[in-house]
């Protein structure tokens, strides 16, 4: 019966020509009459000796006019119409019967038809062909699962994603199917990937619903995924927004966490997200919201949905980039003299983090990815005594803007409130030499003693040199200035030597 279905022949069929694609095998005499001839004659003419060629094609056209067909079948199974689209099939595997596209709709077809022994022999031929099908795989996953043999089901399903990661539509069902033998952790897991790839399968209010469910389990992580592909979707949704951003503060990802805080204090109003009602198959019902999307979509080759463009699902993130440090030449300890003025947040400018409870950018036509807005959100940060997300967002600034002091005066300071002395001491250095003159002496001269004790002592004399420059009677000051300058001399001969 199979041999039949596949090889039989085409000289009985009662299908009307017009729904078959046809060669022309009009005699080359006969076209020298025609219109087309006669109103073109710079045309060459069809001589007899090419005759034969077209009537017999070689292997690689008959390959590329089987495609044809495969096309056509294609066309005809969106339409349902399944009369013509196995006619198709069978002028398509007479012309190449190596053309696995062929065998995979012919067995789609009898699977729709409710032809099960006939669909499961065109599968398994198909595989003979090519072993490493996964579009076959999957339409056997699909098989077996409508069977309710959830094992086979899983089995097929597996094969086809490790032959071909990029199928979303197989991790779709494998969600489904690990839901239905009560798997929760692989369901979820799937449909994961599944939305990875094809993240427009669902709407935002439907990401918003199921990402609050999964929430609500204490599934962070994947609550964040949801929320993420929701807020792509719906970029001006405040309530998602805010959620989302609480959802990354408590994974600790401050990075993400610090870019959609940015982008939900500038919305002044937005969408909410739907309820969540109880169910025992969210996964289920999730992809039963979606199935009319799907269907319009489906690819005609397969019983999967096309591949849809794919958007990076990937949210964007704010440069984590540690501030570059360029290796300094170091000298060896040279003893300043000690100094009762310390540096504290007394002696220095007034802290610029924003004394009000509720963040405010400073300026409504500030770009948002701008310095001074990165800036802005940072002390926000510290308000809230967020230290490293604090830190994000200012090393964020000093990208943007390397000549903006407050921000290193800012990044001092919480450097100082986490313990990393040595970080806040290099920051202060950066702030003070960026504008030395608003810096008192004393301080210049309290930071170069601290900067030796880091070995950092080029930077320690440039400070010495902003004290001097601005007290020029500053003893202290040139004392462990000549100190150092004629430690560095003597390291420079020794080296030479």
């Amino acid at each position: 019966m199979l041999n039949y279905l596949i090889h039989g022949s085409l000289m009985n069929s009662t299908l009307k020509s017009s729904t078959l694609v046809t060669l022309n095998r009009q005699p080359a005499n006969s076209l020298q009459k025609s219109s087309l001839q006669a109103s073109q004659p710079s045309l060459t003419l069809i001589n007899n000796s090419s005759k034969s060629q077209i009537e017999s094609p070689n292997q690689q056209q008959k390959k590329a006019i089987a495609q044809i067909y495969v096309e056509q079948a294609g066309i005809y199974f969106q339409e349902r119409n399944w009369r013509d689209a196995i006619a198709a099939c069978q002028n398509a595997l007479q012309l190449n019967s190596q053309n696995t596209d062929a065998y995979k709709i012919l067995g789609n077809v009898f699977k729709l038809k409710g032809k099960k022994a006939e669909a499961l022999g065109i599968y398994a031929k198909a595989l003979e062909i090519n072993p490493n099908s996964a579009p076959i795989y999957a339409n056997l996953g699909s098989f077996y699962a409508e069977q309710k043999n959830w094992q086979l089901a899983l089995d097929y399903y597996q094969q086809a994603v490790i032959i071909d990661s990029r199928l979303a539509g197989a991790y779709r069902n494998l969600a489904r199917i690990w839901e239905e033998i009560g798997d929760n952790e692989q369901a979820l897991e799937c449909l994961c990937q599944a939305v990875n790839l094809e993240p427009e399968t669902f709407s935002a209010s439907e990401y918003f619903s199921f990402g609050a469910r999964l929430y609500q389990q204490g599934r962070l992580k994947e609550a964040s995924i949801f929320y993420i592909h929701g807020v792509e979707l719906a970029p001006q949704a405040e309530e998602p927004l805010a959620t989302l951003v609480k959802i990354l503060e408590e994974l600790e990802d401050w990075q993400q966490a610090v870019v959609f805080y940015h982008q939900l204090i500038s919305l002044s109003k937005g969408e909410t997200p739907q309820r969540t009602s109880a169910t025992n198959r969210p996964i289920k019902d999730l992809l039963l919201k979606s199935r009319k999307r799907v269907i319009a979509q489906k690819n005609p080759r397969s019983l999967e949905s096309i591949p849809r463009k794919r958007h990076s699902s990937k949210a964007p993130e704010a440069s984590t980039k540690k501030q570059s440090t360029v290796p300094q030449k170091t000298l060896p300890h040279v003893a300043i003299a000690p100094s009762p003025v310390s540096i504290t947040p007394q002696l220095l400018p007034k802290s610029d983090v924003p004394t009000g409870k509720v963040f405010q950018p400073a300026s409504k036509a500030e770009p948002p990815n701008s310095a001074i807005s990165w800036n802005n959100l940072g002390s926000a940060y510290a308000q809230k005594q967020k230290w490293l997300k604090a830190i994000s967002c200012y090393q964020e600034a000093v990208e943007l803007d390397p000549h903006l002091s407050k921000t290193y005066r800012n990044l001092a300071r919480v450097y100082s409130k986490v313990g990393k002395q040595e970080q806040a001491v290099l920051n202060w250095y950066e702030a003070f030499n960026l504008e030395p003159d608003l810096v008192k002496p004393q301080e210049h001269f309290v930071l170069a003693r601290r900067l030796l004790q880091l070995r950092q002592g080029d930077k320690a004399i440039v400070c010495l040199q902003h004290a001097i420059r601005i007290q020029p009677d500053f003893a202290q000051a040139g004392a462990a200035l000549a100190k150092l300058k004629k430690k560095q001399q003597e390291n420079k001969n020794e080296e030479q030597k």
